[in-house]
């Protein structure tokens, strides 16, 4: 496995001096390991039969499934295209890339696997490789993968760009997902309640945008039971 740890600078980016402010990133990370483990729990459960419970689950599912795609769009289409162009020069740098862009390609199989154990529990069906069993694989793969680009991608963010190509990676983004998808994204941030990482995030927003969220956004998001 290659790492980015040659490279000059990746260590100084690892300790969070590097110029890239990676909050969000992180904030997602740490929300979708914490949907893991809601994931989790609620495959472990004799309860589903229940139609409100399983709309729940359902609900929360489909939401987190939602951000995790577009959370890869995201690095597939903008981040890591950006971080090659720059890095063009570094074979480790490149090596690292394509290892983020085949994880997340094994990472969707199991997302229609699981897909297909909640359709069979709705049905009242036996699932082919049963709910815990593919939540389990799902999990192991997907955490595996956010440690590995934690320790060996994002760190290529603080070598390669300044604070101000990276505040443009993070715009392109935004525009990419459009109003009513980033003010989700920080709801479901905070799905918890405000972790410092979501704080952190949403304090990240100008001053309108985080009077939406309080006013508009995070009661809309509310409004829908999960898990």
């Amino acid at each position: 496995m290659t790492t980015a740890r040659e490279l000059p600078g990746a260590d100084a980016a690892r300790n969070g001096t590097g110029e890239a402010d990676l909050t969000v990133m992180l904030a997602a990370h740490a929300a979708l390991r914490r949907d893991l483990i809601r994931l989790a729990r609620a495959a472990a459960v004799a309860d589903l039969a229940d139609p409100a419970r399983l709309a729940a689950v359902r609900a929360g599912w489909e939401t987190f499934k939602r951000q995790l795609h577009l959370h890869h769009t995201a690095e597939d289409d903008i981040v890591w295209p950006a971080l090659r162009q720059r890095l063009g020069h570094s074979d480790q740098a490149q090596s690292v890339l394509d290892e983020m862009e085949d994880e997340h390609e094994l990472i969707d199989p199991l997302l229609d696997a699981m897909d297909g154990e909640l359709f069979s529990v709705t049905a009242g069906i036996p699932g082919p490789a049963g709910l815990t069993e593919t939540t389990d694989a799902l999990a192991a793969s997907l955490a595996a993968h956010l440690v590995h680009e934690e320790r060996d991608a994002l760190p290529l963010i603080g070598v390669a760009l300044t604070t101000g190509e990276w505040r443009s990676v993070g715009l392109r983004i935004a525009r990419a997902n459009g109003l009513s998808l980033a003010g989700e994204m920080f709801a479901w941030l905070a799905d918890s309640g405000e972790t410092a990482e979501a704080a952190k995030a949403i304090r990240m927003l100008p001053p309108p945008a985080r009077l939406i969220y309080r006013a508009v956004w995070r009661p809309r998001y509310q409004r829908t039971p999960r898990w």
